[in-house]
């Protein structure tokens, strides 16, 4: 495998599939540092080229593209693999290869959002947070909190995201995020049950004054997949490498940036719930966006 870099006389337009071409959505960063996200890819890339001595893989030259260009690009045939959000993904699983799923190891089985209060507040049920004060974690895992919590005030004929809370902050510090509902400037914070965890473990104390008032079902946030058709012999020698990746002190690095232990194959079925959230989510906001647009 070998990184674009390695290639110069190939460029990203040509498709004669002698290598696969391979992208990432910048919307898989949330608040990772880019730059930095680019050269632990670059690197990773250009050890498993010397390590190997073939070359099956090319990423575009930027590695990370924006989203639209992402789903025209894989719609047009332009890329083979992709490293997508849930939402990116559900606008080109018709194009997928069902059995190809890459996804961190911790993502395998799914993952839940939770919704916490302060143990002495009168918040008990989601229509209580009405008018409250949201705080929510800015991290790649949170892709689908917004639609999480869209769908959920939906389903409990609530108010629209927008109009219901009084007021929303992001924060990519988890600290930032749980001790404002733990000195009660906060009146309800949003992240993923393993952040949440993480919390609980370095100061148990926040587990006997808060609590949880909702849990998301188990969602996965991010997955790495391939076109239907790729080459199949490319494929595999591309996921081969994903799986193996903590073994190359570059793909250490990559590990690290999506702060988990490796990455495992699935198949298109483990996507099923998150996919019925997205587009229930995908129908709200039409139904929204007509009901506005009829005010108007």
């Amino acid at each position: 495998m070998a990184a674009a870099a390695l290639a110069p006389g190939l460029s990203w337009g040509e498709t004669d599939r002698t290598v696969l071409l391979v992208a990432i959505s910048d919307e898989t960063l949330a608040g990772a540092n880019i730059n930095d996200a680019r050269a632990a890819y670059r690197i990773w890339l250009q050890e498993v080229a010397r390590q190997y001595g073939t070359r099956t893989t090319e990423t575009v030259p930027d590695i990370f593209i924006p989203s639209d260009d992402m789903i025209r690009d894989i719609r047009k045939n332009a890329i083979d693999g992709f490293g997508v959000t849930a939402l990116e993904f559900a606008r080109v699983a018709d194009l997928t290869d069902p059995d190809s799923l890459v996804l961190q190891d911790y993502l395998a089985d799914g993952m839940e959002y939770v919704l916490i209060v302060h143990d002495r507040s009168k918040l008990r049920t989601v229509g209580d947070l009405r008018g409250a004060n949201l705080v929510s974690h800015l991290h790649r895992d949170m892709v689908l909190g917004l639609p999480w919590l869209a769908t959920l005030l939906a389903e409990n004929n609530l108010q629209p995201l927008e109009s219901f809370f009084a007021g929303r902050k992001l924060s990519s510090s988890l600290t930032q995020v749980v001790l404002p509902v733990f000195f009660r400037r906060a009146d309800v914070a949003c992240l993923a049950r393993k952040s949440w965890e993480t919390s609980l473990e370095l100061n148990p104390q926040l587990g006997r004054d808060i609590r949880i008032l909702a849990v998301s079902p188990k969602v996965i946030p991010i997955v790495f997949g391939f076109r239907r058709n790729t080459n199949a012999h490319l494929r595999q020698a591309l996921i081969d490498a994903i799986e193996h990746i903590s073994t190359i002190a570059g793909g250490q690095q990559i590990v690290a940036l999506y702060q988990s232990s490796g990455f495992v194959v699935r198949p298109f079925s483990v996507m099923k719930s998150t996919l019925e959230m997205v587009r229930k989510y995908d129908r709200l906001m039409t139904q929204q966006a007509g009901l506005s647009k009829g005010r108007q």
